[in-house]
């Protein structure tokens, strides 16, 4: 039982993070994606959280997209140790 339960939470976790790294911007929450907030009949000054953008950054989006690219630059230099060590031995 315990071990479906931890399989779902990984699971969970695991489409989260696909999520953040597929759309790391959402709308912002504060304006709904307006980008102004109503303040009175006329006056609609923009949003102080997306500063008009209507997007803000999702949470967690910007450490998953650093692991992704320490990951890929690991690689990287993994694939050309590995080229250097190839061309080096007769």
């Amino acid at each position: 039982m315990s071990a479906h339960l931890v399989l779902a939470v990984l699971a969970i976790l695991a489409a989260r993070v696909g999520f953040l790294y597929l759309a790391p911007f959402g709308p912002c929450p504060k304006c709904k994606g307006t980008g102004h907030i109503k303040r009175g009949p006329r006056r609609r000054p923009v949003c102080p959280r997306c500063k008009g953008q209507r997007r803000i950054q999702r949470t967690g989006s910007r450490t998953v997209h650093r692991l992704a690219r320490k990951i890929r630059h690991g690689r990287q230099a993994a694939a050309r140790y590995q080229q250097e060590d190839n061309n080096g031995t007769p």
